[in-house]
């Protein structure tokens, strides 16, 4: 990281006299504008350059270790970017923003419960900022707390109804709490603000197919494949793959299997472990009395996502059909395991057992 050496002779020079204290307070203030710009053009090579040359004159500049830590975290350098804020909080303990980027970083490393804590403390210090509440509902939600999640991410919305993250996150947290009805209330919100929010048209088109709506859910499922956001591209492929499934299950669901065929058929060439696409895949097929092929479909769907306790059981189903009696026996209880009041699981394994004379 490259310094400039002129400046730092400059910084240097500027010694404890009232005027030349004011010197170079107006130097490093300038310094940081600098590298400020440079940021929000992404040039984070410079940005850092000029934060190095500030901190080697005053360590204890908060903005700089701030900044510092922006621009690791642009760069995915997270624990890098964790102690330049913490030193930044260090330095300053009223700098709010310091203390809200260190939480991020600690969430984006999955320390969840790290996070949450220093999001409370920083809503404390300032209850009216709709980003804070939305990350502190956020670091609820991850940790499983949903009745504090939709409690912060309707103060989100209050303090900033504009806020289509808040809304969105509102949605997924009352669709997790089967709330679908509030769910497709806050993700058309969400979309009214921002019609390319491309996540917001998937869940609004799940949540209207859980609802028996499937023309409703097909068509904002489409409508999400249709767009291309700017998201990294490992989270857009999952995302495509979601929704392909999704369209696929509401063409199911009414009855077109072709259509549902071809969707599903689409989400595996985008992820072709799509533990989703392989599973209702295998359901398609089983209905059309394809077993073996459904059998194939089941065993991708496990091998990707081994504690679906559904395509145990459905697995379970396609061996029996096939003679497998002891597979068939051997999937219903792993259904079980997985899912100790799983009743059809149940069912099936007491109606094996029945046929073959053993014992439960």
């Amino acid at each position: 990281m490259t310094r400039s050496i002129t400046t730092l002779i400059l910084i240097a020079g500027l010694q404890v006299s009232g005027l030349a204290a004011r010197g170079a307070e107006s130097v490093v203030d300038s310094l940081y504008e600098k590298g400020e710009k440079e940021y929000t053009l992404h040039r984070y090579g410079e940005a850092a350059s000029y934060m190095d040359t500030i901190l080697s004159s005053n360590s204890r500049y908060a903005r700089a270790h701030n900044l510092l830590g922006k621009i690791y975290h642009r760069q995915q350098k997270l624990d890098l970017a964790e102690q330049e804020y913490r030193k930044a909080a260090q330095c300053d303990p009223k700098f709010i923003e310091a203390k809200y980027n260190l939480a991020v970083a600690i969430f984006d490393q999955g320390n969840f419960s790290e996070a949450n804590r220093i999001l409370e403390e920083v809503v404390a210090k300032d209850p009216k900022n709709s980003e804070y509440a939305y990350n502190l509902a956020l670091s609820y939600e991850r940790l499983g707390n949903m009745k504090e999640a939709i409690a912060n991410y309707e103060k989100a919305v209050k303090l900033d109804a504009k806020n289509p993250f808040a809304h969105y996150g509102l949605g997924r947290a009352y669709q997790e709490n089967k709330d679908l009805n509030n769910a497709v209330t806050e993700y058309k919100a969400a979309i009214a603000i921002n019609p390319h929010f491309v996540e917001a048209h998937n869940n609004l088109g799940v949540a209207y197919g859980a609802l028996g709506k499937y023309s409703e859910s097909i068509t904002e499922l489409q409508e999400a494949l249709k767009l291309d956001p700017s998201y990294p591209e490992a989270q857009k492929n999952l995302g495509f793959a979601q929704a392909h499934t999704s369209l696929g299950i509401s063409y199911f669901n009414q009855g077109d299997s072709k259509k549902a065929f071809e969707e599903y058929k689409r989400a595996l060439k985008i992820d072709s472990n799509f533990a989703d696409a392989h599973y209702n895949l295998g359901l398609l097929y089983q209905q059309e009395g394809q077993t073996e092929l459904a059998v194939g479909h089941y065993q991708a769907a496990i091998k990707t996502d081994p504690k679906n306790a559904k395509a145990h059981n459905n697995l379970g189903v396609a061996y029996n059909r096939l003679g497998k009696t002891d597979l068939a026996e051997e999937e219903y209880r792993q259904a079980l395991k997985l899912k100790p009041d799983y009743v059809e699981a149940q069912q099936n394994l007491t109606s094996l057992l029945k046929t073959s004379g053993k014992r439960q």
